[in-house]
């Protein structure tokens, strides 16, 4: 008699280490941001600390997670023109003063080092940048995840 206790190993489809690399990181982000602020801030200046440290006080807003996810998405991407067009006319209305400003920035800017220093830690992988925007696309889906039942 043959032991079907692991016969769901034979119907699990291969996935390529790249995909996996970007899913976990996608989901160890995803925590990091649910548990605004991040525990290992390095501030590359004062004058940068003092304007963006009011963007550590509170979790941030759904609507700034958003777009500031959109937004490094876009820096990943080099999308310049798309980034220009949200950050002129989208972001003043989303921001509703200078801490959700900051944290905006901020999010941007942890973000994109995030993912550049995923792309580095892996380097066997030859993550491309249009990777490391699929991973911030993964990070969203794991943040706004929608369950029915």
């Amino acid at each position: 008699m043959r032991d079907r206790r692991w016969d769901h190993l034979y119907d699990a489809s291969k996935r390529p280490v790249k995909e996996v690399i970007l899913e976990r990181f996608a989901e160890e982000l995803s925590d990091r941001l649910r548990a605004w602020p991040p525990q290992d801030v390095e501030w590359l200046s004062d004058d940068l600390r003092r304007r963006l440290e009011a963007g550590l006080t509170q979790p941030p807003r759904e609507e700034i997670l958003r777009l500031g996810l959109e937004l490094a998405r876009l820096d990943l991407l080099r999308e310049h023109e798309a980034f220009d067009e949200a950050m002129r006319n989208r972001a003043p209305s989303i921001c509703l003063g200078a801490a959700d400003e900051a944290t905006l920035q901020l999010l941007l800017l942890y973000v994109g080092e995030e993912c550049l220093s995923l792309k580095e830690w892996a380097e066997g992988a030859k993550l491309t940048r249009p990777d490391l925007a699929h991973a911030v696309d993964l990070t969203e889906r794991h943040l706004f995840r929608v369950t029915l039942g």
